[in-house]
Order: C-alpha cells, then structure tokens, then sequence
C-alpha cells in the first residue's frame, strides 16, 4: 500500500539548499496541502513547484505561469494541476484551479488565498475518474 507520509519525508530528507530556500518562501502552501491531509514537499527538478500527495499516489502540483518564482512577490496566481506522476509528461493531467491572469505583465493577480486553492484539491479529488480509477486498480491488485 503506498504511504504517501513516508514518501514525502523522504523527499523532505534530502532536502538541499535550494529545497530548502524554497520551503521558506513557501512553507504556508506546503503546511496547508499538509494539513488537509495531502502530504507535500517542495519540487525544484525542472523549475520550481510544490506537490502534494493525494491517498492514491496521483500528485497535485501548484505552480504559477509556468513554475514558482523564488521571491513570492511575483506570483499572479496559482496554477494546480492533478497528474499521474511527477515528472515532465505525465500519462494525463486535470487543470483543477486556476487564477493565473491571462496577462500575467498587466493584469490584476488573481486569487492567491489558500483556502480556495486546497478546497479545489479536496473537491477535484473527490469527484476526479482518474483518482477513482486508480483506487479501483488498488484493490483489485490487493
């Protein structure tokens, strides 16, 4: 059974430098992600991101445009998708909220609360045929 608890402290475990720089910028994302029960950590291979376990070992991934900047300052918005897996071509991959502007140089930021953004998570995650049919694949292996 995957235990997405021991992934992540894994992960958080070989923590470098930049892992770490990052978790300072964004600790509260990480910490809200973890307090909905969706473990997370921070990703730097190929740009900067956070993601978040869902129960079945699918990945809920909260960037901005098209990664995180490291000065907080500059993110417009949040841009979280759900994947099969982390990395660069996953098998498919649900858009799940999104208030990045479609201007991100001359448009208002959207929506940065956090609230909104687990909610969306917790909601997408529970109505997703991705995340059911990987539930479903479970325990038909058990």
């Amino acid at each position: 059974m995957f235990d997405a608890t021991a992934e992540v402290a894994a992960v958080r475990s070989a923590y470098g430098p930049e892992e770490e720089r990052a978790l300072a910028v964004y600790g509260d994302v990480v910490a809200a992600f973890d307090a909905a029960g969706l473990p997370a950590y921070v990703e730097t291979r190929g740009g900067l991101a956070i993601c978040a376990y869902a129960p079945d070992g699918t990945m809920m991934v909260v960037a901005c445009q098209d990664f995180l900047p490291l000065n907080r300052a500059m993110v417009t918005g949040w841009h979280l998708a759900h994947v099969s897996e982390d990395g660069p071509s996953p098998k498919w991959r649900c858009i799940v909220h999104d208030t990045v502007p479609d201007d991100v140089c001359c448009d208002e930021p959207g929506d940065l609360r956090l609230g909104p953004l687990v909610n969306a998570s917790k909601a997408h995650l529970a109505a997703c045929d991705h995340t059911r049919e990987a539930a479903a694949a479970a325990g038909g292996a058990s």
